[in-house]
């Protein structure tokens, strides 16, 4: 990229009332820098000389002197070009008012000694800007030399069969991997569910087996059941991803961390980072490492995660509680909404009971 610099220098927001333009133009003339002032850089006017320079004049590395980055940085945004924002406004001069760092006077411009420390600081940040757009260069985008669009959805459940239809609608390959012999998952067990389309007023029949029926018509879906994901490897665009049944045991399962009290010896100390690995090694005898990539694996170019019931799984398997304990656990979170939509329908009223006879 030839660059091509121009500074720009606003003069809104009580910068050109605070700094003295001129000399402030004069740092950028200093370093060979071309520099352009306007009343408000944001502005109309401001934004069409802006655009006629990178238009007309081929300017391409801009060095913008107005505001804080963090603002208007949808507006200062010109494709194929180099931005930096010099923040003259907030660190310089609504930071440093003039009632605390006065101005120079008339007698103060012409010495030499005196210091003005506000328009040093702004000529300083300006030098800053201008010496990083020439140390920087436009990214450029990493090209995959193999690009998969297939789409690989974890989870079979109502909202893997979702996200499968809807990446099949855009026109992907997409695999849908389940592991139990059927789609649907807990959904297929719900009398009902939570309504989603309007009027939003109660719940309604589930909808799982009519998604099941329509994921069925896409060609372009391949349904894996009675399968898990064993490893997935690479990065997005070419993933390699290895597939196994559940319970299966394969080279390319994950390795598991060690548990804690094999991360000690007999007298209670830590392990050495040599040792650790040594019986890390041994934990996991008979699988890869975890960077090793499976020659025969499934190409996909993104992986979609859509398990419902991770965390209550993952509770189980840590605590060593039975299945039936976080089935409990996920009735009762059932029972508390059936019963706030009751709530929702009808009124509580307490009364008071009036005995015949009393007034």
């Amino acid at each position: 990229m030839d660059k091509k610099y121009c500074v720009y220098i606003c003069e809104g927001c009580g910068i050109g009332e605070s700094v003295d333009i001129e000399k402030l133009c004069a740092v950028p003339k200093e370093e060979g820098f071309a520099v352009k002032t306007s009343p408000i850089l944001c502005g109309k006017q401001g934004l069409e000389l802006l655009n006629k320079d990178i238009a007309d004049e081929g300017v391409n590395t801009l060095v913008m002197a107005a505001c804080s980055r963090r603002v208007l940085y949808d507006v200062f945004r010109f494709d194929g070009c180099i931005v930096d924002r010099v923040n003259l406004r907030e660190q310089v001069v609504w930071s440093h008012p003039r009632d605390k760092f006065p101005a120079p006077t008339e007698e103060q411009k012409d010495d030499e000694e005196f210091i003005d420390h506000v328009q040093l600081l702004a000529g300083d940040y300006l030098k800053m800007g201008m010496a990083r757009v020439e140390k920087i260069d436009m990214p450029e985008g990493y090209l995959l030399d193999t690009f998969s669009r297939k789409i690989l959805v974890i989870g079979g459940g109502i909202t893997g069969i979702s996200a499968a239809i809807d990446a099949a609608k855009t026109g992907y390959e997409v695999t849908i991997v389940e592991k139990e012999s059927t789609l649907g998952g807990n959904a297929l067990n719900w009398r009902k569910q939570l309504p989603g389309a309007y009027p939003y007023d109660g719940l309604i029949d589930p909808t799982v087996t009519a998604k099941i029926e329509e994921l069925e018509g896409y060609s372009s879906i391949t349904v894996k059941t009675e399968s898990e994901v064993a490893r997935i490897a690479g990065a997005p665009g070419e993933f390699t991803i290895t597939f196994k049944k559940p319970g299966e045991r394969t080279e390319f399962d994950v390795p598991f961390p060690l548990p804690e009290e094999m991360t000690f010896d007999e007298k209670g100390n830590e392990l050495t980072a040599d040792k650790l690995h040594e019986k890390f090694m041994e934990y996991n005898v008979g699988k890869q490492d975890i960077l090793t990539v499976d020659p025969d694996g499934e190409k996909f170019g993104a992986v979609i995660l859509a398990v419902s019931y991770i965390g209550g799984e993952n509770a189980q398997i840590m605590l060593k509680l039975p299945k039936a304990v976080t089935g409990i656990f996920q009735g009762m979170l059932l029972f508390f909404l059936l019963a706030t939509d009751v709530l929702i329908r009808y009124r509580v009223r307490l009364g008071r009971r009036v005995e015949v006879g009393q007034g």
